[in-house]
């Protein structure tokens, strides 16, 4: 498959401040001990990056820091100016200074959801883990405010050896104090680790075995069954270590954002960053354009020089990206090598699938009608085109499929297989239950109005190409108008 090179990213992680309120151990930033709380964006400095963003045709951007409540004013007009611009947001937050009254501002400024930080059920380990007093009720009180004023929550537990034994504990709260999503996210060991320096990799604090990782997994499918709360994880699995992608399909789909072109992160100086665990930095967004730093000094991450050369011939390589590659160098020293959980390429046992009711096939040669949903977002690009479903969930389609559904999302008519092609029936199922388009009479209750990131169609292996798509222009001059 040709890769296709996106203009600028889809989304960017925004830092607007440095200062933080704990110091996690899994952190990325500990190295900021030394000008802890001495930056953060101004007004004036926000303004120019909306700017930047809008005219970079930015979908999505996460707010985050540090902790971004320690600069509340700017997070208030961070979020108010970007959904003014058309720019969904939100928001990466420990919660601690979440109070009734920032929760209640928060809403009414447009944030509707937030990725808060949520280590352990146990009080004295997740005061270990944050290294700050009483950090577990302080997160609890700041859940329940948000909640309660409607904004979702996703809880994020970052998986480590302190914290492994307390997964369905840790689920089972999150879901009984209202929380919307529970991930467990692979730990990236810092640079400042001794992970790379290790022999033994099951003695240390970030990287666990093969099978631990299996069991951590099995853990938060039981949470998903037994309080019906979605799951999912932030740093992606080599999928021939899930082997499974029915069973673990949650965890697949994400794949690496940094290597599929999506992200782009940006320090509260203005440092840009592909991935937020890399020191490395590309330059700066108020000297230069986030596209020229995108397009020349970024492109090492998009042109598949990144993948480990073991993972060259697998089927799944396009959504997979070989692991995370932040984790494999901080193990190997660096990128483009093993991650610690590859297990070999071609080593899928069951197929992902996006569509998961296979009745879909005969209300469609049954000319079910479908309808474009109003609210996609579409970026052209070079020969393709990228749509923005919702928050960070973009996906690339050709121009031609592009141009349909643009012009069926503006006139918001119906169509059926008939205008779309009786050749892409794959492909109008799996656009479907992507949520690119509704449906008249069929109806599947699922979560799929609620997907964050996940698969891109184009990426699914045995999904072929798509074919001709008739325009409606076309569609009424065969019908003799």
């Amino acid at each position: 498959m040709d890769k296709k090179y996106f203009s600028a990213p889809t989304t960017v992680n925004l830092e607007l401040t440095e200062l933080c309120n704990v110091k996690c151990r899994h952190c990325y930033n500990p190295w900021r001990d030394e000008t802890m709380g001495e930056i953060s964006l101004s007004e004036i400095k926000l303004n120019l990056l909306i700017k930047k963003l809008s005219e970079a045709k930015v979908f999505h951007v996460i707010l985050t820091g540090g902790e971004p409540m320690s600069n509340f004013d700017i997070l208030i007009k961070a979020i108010t100016r970007l959904t003014e611009n058309n720019i969904s947001v939100s928001c990466n937050s420990n919660l601690i200074l979440a109070d009734n009254e920032k929760a209640s501002a928060l809403r009414k400024a447009g944030l509707d959801h937030i990725l808060t930080s949520f280590p352990s059920i146990d009080k004295k380990e997740n005061d270990y883990i944050m290294q700050s007093k009483n950090s577990l009720d302080k997160i609890i009180r700041g859940i329940k405010a948000c909640v309660k004023n409607g904004i979702r929550i996703s809880a994020n537990m970052v998986i480590l050896r302190a914290n492994m034994d307390k997964i369905y504990d840790t689920g089972k709260l999150a879901a009984s104090l209202g929380c919307d999503k529970f991930f467990i996210t692979r730990a990236v060991p810092p640079s400042y680790s001794e992970t790379s320096k290790s022999d033994d990799s099951t003695e240390d604090l970030y990287n666990l075995t093969h099978v631990e990782t299996k069991k951590c997994l099995d853990e938060v499918l039981r949470i998903k069954k037994d309080f019906n709360i979605r799951v999912g994880s932030l740093v992606s699995y080599p999928l021939c270590f899930l082997e499974d992608l029915d069973k673990y399909r949650d965890f697949v789909g994400r794949g690496c954002p940094s290597q599929s072109g999506h992200r782009m992160s940006i320090n509260a100086n203005g440092d840009l960053h592909v991935c937020v665990h890399e020191e490395e930095s590309y330059g700066n967004v108020f000297k230069t354009s986030i596209k020229e730093v995108y397009q020349n000094e970024m492109r090492t991450w998009h042109n598949k020089s990144k993948r480990y050369k073991g993972c060259e011939g697998c089927e799944y390589i396009e959504m997979c990206e070989s692991g995370c590659q932040m984790i494999s160098a901080a193990v190997n020293g660096e990128t483009a090598t093993k991650d610690p959980l590859y297990v070999g390429p071609n080593n899928v046992k069951k197929h992902f699938k996006l569509v998961v009711d296979e009745t879909i096939y005969d209300a469609i040669k049954n000319n079910e009608k479908f309808k474009v949903r109003d609210s996609l977002r579409f970026r052209q690009e070079k020969n393709f085109m990228l749509v923005n479903i919702r928050w960070g969930n973009t996906i690339s389609v050709s121009d031609e499929l592009g141009k349909f559904l643009l012009e069926y999302k503006n006139n918001q008519k119906y169509f059926t297989i008939k205008e779309f092609g009786q050749d892409n029936i794959e492909w109008l199922a799996n656009l479907f239950f992507k949520d690119v388009i509704t449906a008249k009479t069929y109806n599947f209750k699922d979560d799929r109005s609620m997907m964050g990131v996940s698969a891109n169609i184009d990426h699914i292996p045995f999904i072929k190409k798509i074919d001709k798509i008739k325009s409606s222009f076309e569609q009424n001059s065969d019908n003799g108008a």
